[in-house]
């Protein structure tokens, strides 16, 4: 099944385009798009290059420039206000850290040459040309990395599992080492250390606060003993649907690049046109992980339907 993720967002992004000067629910745009909230983040940064959250601020501090350079009557906390920031000082801070200079200086551009160094020095001749519009920036499409062309994106079917979990709830990647140190001393213990570890996750970051984050430390279990094998403490067991993902694999050297590789994964399956399926949760699938440097071997799985 092909999906052409860029005719879905479409929409949503003209009525961001549209409206970015009033309140916004991004769950509402998500439900627009037919889409989780925790798909619907990843798949909106991978199409525009940016998140949703930072689209929406972009475009509101691009319309608070244009009202400044044009407008002689534009007062900076009205437009603060108008534009969703608590005040003139948050919006000359935002101003500054995206553009690179405060608003008074584009108030200060009288003339061609200073209106030249200004766009010359600053982020803000990408925002301001001759014209008097704002210069929309093109949609980013990533090159594959000499890594992707050795190993790229593939759909396989995997099958169903129960496995054996222990619940981390908080921002990802906290509290990882102590769940699943815990659930290996009692695989260790029951003779079921050889299954294959997965986190699954829940959440996306980017809609749920750090803190009620979900993440499952799992550890697949025996058909054989699935049903049978005795549980304790904070230890759970659940059933885990195969069915189609696409997977990424992926060496890891650094925490860092648990994002990165995630985003990497959801763009090969926008340019691959995959459907991804809300109703089964995405996991790491660990191949092997070194202790004493951290550096794993990993697949990235995105549930999908073919």
């Amino acid at each position: 099944m092909k999906t052409d993720y860029h005719h879905r967002l479409r929409p949503v992004i003209r009525h961001l385009e549209l409206h970015y000067a009033e309140p916004i629910d991004l769950h509402e745009m998500a439900r627009l798009a037919a889409f989780s909230p925790h798909h619907f983040h990843r798949v909106f940064k991978a199409v525009t290059g940016e998140t949703p959250a930072a689209y929406l601020r972009r475009l509101r501090l691009e319309a608070a420039a244009r009202q400044l350079f044009y407008d002689d009557s534009a007062h900076i906390t009205a437009l603060a206000l108008e534009y969703g920031f608590s005040s003139s000082q948050a919006l000359a801070k935002a101003f500054r850290q995206h553009f690179g200079v405060p608003p008074s200086e584009i108030r200060a551009c009288t003339d061609l040459e200073s209106i030249i160094r200004t766009m010359h020095n600053s982020k803000i001749g990408h925002l301001l040309h001759k014209s008097g519009h704002a210069s929309a920036p093109a949609n980013p499409h990533h090159e594959a990395s000499a890594t992707q062309q050795e190993r790229p994106m593939k759909t396989e079917r995997l099958t169903p599992c129960t496995v054996a979990y222990i619940r981390v709830t908080g921002s990802y990647g906290q509290g990882y080492e102590a769940a699943t140190n815990r659930l290996y001393q009692w695989a260790g213990a029951h003779g079921l250390a050889d299954g294959e570890c997965l986190f699954i996750y829940f959440d996306n970051p980017e809609t749920t606060p750090a803190e009620k984050c979900r993440t499952d430390i799992a550890i697949t279990l025996p058909d054989a003993v699935a049903d049978s094998v005795p549980l304790q403490g904070d230890i759970e067991k659940r059933h885990l649907p195969g069915g189609s993902y696409a997977t990424l694999r992926r060496t890891v050297t650094a925490p860092e690049q648990y994002r990165q590789y995630w985003q990497e994964a959801i763009a090969a399956i926008i340019a691959a046109h995959l459907e991804i399926d809300d109703a089964r949760p995405c996991f790491e699938r660990y191949h092997r992980y070194d202790m004493a440097t951290g550096e794993a071997d990993v697949s990235f799985c995105t549930a999908v339907r073919l």
